[in-house]
Parts: structure tokens; C-alpha cells; sequence
């Protein structure tokens, strides 16, 4: 992926980037009549990327549209319902445990997927990837997979 400092751009650019930065508002980039690009906001970005990501992998959507929960490990709000935390090394444990800590204070810190996946959210670390939904009466977070995947960019 190419990466361009806002510096170097137009001013008009830089009013666009910053308008879909903070209000989320998209913008559509033609050649005469046809469209060829479009400008969405970073989380809008990562929450496609991770939707596609997640819905073409058939055995993780498997598991995540399977009944019960095994409760395997308990923050204040957030409960991890996965044997995937057991199976983590031990710094992939510290990365996990430092930022769900962070998701206990902050819920909507990861990125809210799409359709087919939509009531679900994602957190990226590094490497892993951090499935989770809000049980927003209950007040808590239910960790409902930590899988390897590969690293945005």
C-alpha cells in the first residue's frame, strides 16, 4: 500500500481527508463519468478489510455461530468465552490481556464489523486478531475469538 504524508497534498485534499477523518463522510473520485476511487475513513476501512477478512474464513464463522460459551478467563467487563486464550504464548498473552484491559474502559476501541458480520467488532494486536460482541445490558464484553491473522498495512 502506498503511503502519502498530508503535508505533501493540496489543501482541498487535505479538507477532504479531514472531513471523512472526523465525520466519517465518504467521496467519490471520478474520470469524466466513471468512478475510480473512493476516500473512506480509516475505521471505515479496517471494519471492511476485517469483515472480508473474517466472513471468507469459513471455519472461524463455524465457530463463531456455535451455541455456549465456556467462560475461560474474566476481566471486570470482559469475559474471554474461548480456548483460544489458553492456546497463546506467553507474550501473546500480555499483548491480549494489556488490551482487553484497555477494552474494558473503551468497548468501541476496536472496529465494528459489517454485514454478515454486523453486532460484532474487531480489535487488531500486531499479529492476532480479537473477536468480540457488546452485551451492552449486561455491561460487559464477550471475547468470542483471538486468532492469528495477517498484519494490516
Amino acid at each position: 500500500m502506498n503511503r502519502v504524508d498530508l503535508i505533501e497534498s493540496p489543501e482541498a485534499l487535505r479538507a477532504l481527508i479531514a472531513e471523512c477523518e472526523v465525520s466519517g463522510k465518504q467521496t467519490l473520485f471520478t474520470r469524466g463519468v466513471r468512478p475510480v476511487a473512493v476516500l473512506v475513513s480509516f475505521d471505515e476501512y479496517i471494519a471492511l478489510r476485517e469483515t472480508i477478512g473474517i466472513a471468507n474464513d469459513a471455519e472461524l464463522v463455524a465457530r463463531l455461530n456455535e451455541e455456549g460459551e465456556r467462560i475461560v478467563a474474566d476481566f471486570e467487563r470482559v469475559r474471554i468465552a474461548t480456548g483460544d486464550y489458553e492456546k497463546l504464548s506467553d507474550h501473546e498473552r500480555e499483548l491480549v490481556d494489556v488490551e482487553l484491559a484497555k477494552l474494558d474502559d473503551d468497548p468501541i476501541a476496536g472496529a465494528p464489523l459489517l454485514d454478515p458480520l454486523r453486532g460484532l467488532w474487531v480489535l487488531r494486536l500486531e499479529w492476532l486478531r480479537v473477536l468480540y460482541r457488546i452485551e451492552a445490558e449486561a455491561r460487559e464484553i464477550v471475547v468470542l475469538a483471538i486468532v492469528r491473522a495477517e498484519p494490516l498495512r
